[in-house]
């Protein structure tokens, strides 16, 4: 049973803890003048198609509202060879960063007119790298920003440099800002969004940039839509990386935040093998900036590794992600049975339930090691059971909450009813003495 915090009564000593989750054309023929074959030249022909034979990758379909998809003929479950992940902007933040922005000690070469008070002007930084630099300047007043895109600080000669915000206070949001951002890979466009913020006598003044894009396709594999992504880290202390990290889950959850700081939302750091619905492969990425606008290419190699049996047990589990020290990713999609992967010393890097409309996820509380060296049983998801750690302080009586699955695991609901947190009942000899209300956090 897939089980959430909200609603909750729970009671310590006696304790009882009952949930009610809420989750929350035809084009003209060509003709062809008449030839003459000689059978040599087609034996010849004929020998050459069939020693040469290539197979093709799997063909690009186009869905409207979804653009271009990976999905094979009559939905078999080859695996394409070569995926083509292009920019996209997601509904959350990846990852962000805050700067103080410090005025220069004189105006740009040229700028464009500004109010009298609290406009800015400044250098912006993407992480600690200094080559990825750019003049910009905040009217407030105007709810305009201005980005030197081209390098030349003039910030009147780029018209795809000048942003507006809805907003009119002393926070304002720039939404879709493009920067071109250089990596060890090329120059790639980096989609933010900047949160600028001042004080009512524009004495200083903040900003927060939020990365919101990744790259990204749509693959159809046995039946089964899946979100294949790579993922920068812009903000790293060695600078901007690009694809530093892969995501690889079902297409239905690609709305669910993802985060370069938290491992547990599914991500890994780009792996070199992957194991992904009971096949090995070697991966390798590589971006192609010829055409208007870049893509980052995976390749998939297949592999053929020894393997071990692993009996899944666990309810609710809709996909696991493991990362084994020999360099593997696993993604396990399939239902609780016996299942093979590469031998191997595994982390559990994620583990997603879902029941119906409710989705919960395992928190990282502690690592969660699986030795599959050998043929081994393994616990992940429900049932999930609400928990209740009592500690004495002195004369005080501390309880902690936790939503613990079958593998001995923090859990968390991806919908929480703040408004309605676990509720906790005190009883002695049968009478009630206390109750209250557990807090978030």
């Amino acid at each position: 049973m897939l089980c959430g915090p909200a609603g909750q009564a729970v009671a310590a000593s006696a304790t009882t803890i009952i949930l009610l989750p809420v989750l929350t054309c035809l084009a003209p023929m060509p003709t062809i003048s008449p030839m003459i074959f000689r059978p040599g030249r087609v034996l010849l022909i004929a020998i050459c198609l069939l020693a040469f034979a290539f197979r093709a990758p799997a063909p690009l379909v186009y869905r409207a509202g979804e653009g271009w998809i990976y999905e094979p003929a009559g939905g078999s479950s080859d695996f394409p060879r070569e995926v083509v992940l292009r920019p996209e902007v997601v509904p959350y933040e990846l990852e962000s960063v805050s700067w103080n922005l410090a005025q220069p000690s004189k105006p740009f070469l040229k700028e464009p007119e500004m109010s009298q008070r609290h406009a800015f002007r400044s250098i912006l930084q993407v992480g600690q790298d200094t080559n990825n630099a750019y003049a910009v300047v905040w009217d407030q007043p105007k709810h305009k920003l201005y980005v030197d895109l081209n390098g030349n600080l003039d910030l009147t000669d780029d018209p795809v440099g000048v942003f507006s915000s809805a907003g009119k206070g002393f926070q304002q949001v720039f939404t879709n800002v493009t920067l071109p951002v250089k990596t060890a890979a090329g120059l790639h466009p980096a989609i933010l969004d900047l949160h600028l913020f001042t004080d009512a006598q524009g004495i200083w003044a903040q900003v927060q940039l939020q990365s919101r894009s990744l790259w990204q396709a749509k693959v159809a594999l046995a039946g089964e839509e899946w979100q294949v992504a790579a993922v920068d880290n812009l903000f790293g202390r060695e600078g901007p990386t690009a694809a530093k990290f892969l995501l690889l889950r079902p297409w239905a959850v690609r709305t669910n935040r993802v985060s370069v700081y938290d491992l547990t939302s599914g991500i890994v750091p780009f792996p070199s093998q992957l194991f992904w619905l009971g096949r090995a492969f070697h991966l390798e990425h590589r971006f192609d900036t010829g055409g208007e606008t870049p893509v980052c290419k995976l390749e998939l190699t297949p592999q053929q590794q020894p393997l071990t049996e692993l009996k899944l047990s666990g309810e609710s589990l809709y996909y696991a992600v493991l990362h084994a020290t020999n360099g593997y990713t696993v993604v396990v999609r399939e239902p609780p049975g016996t299942l093979k992967l590469p031998q191997g010393i595994y982390t559990v890097s994620a583990v997603w339930l879902k029941k119906g409309a409710a989705e919960a996820y395992r928190l990282a509380d502690g690592p969660l090691l699986i030795n599959a060296t050998a043929p081994t049983n393994i616990v992940l998801g429900g049932p999930l059971t609400n928990s209740v750690t009592l500690t004495r302080q002195g004369r005080k009586l501390r309880m902690d909450y936790r939503l613990v699955g079958a593998d001995g695991g923090s859990y968390r609901l991806t919908q929480e009813d703040r408004a309605k947190p676990p509720e906790f009942t005190v009883y002695r000899g049968g009478k009630k003495v206390e109750s209250g209300k557990f807090e978030f956090g």
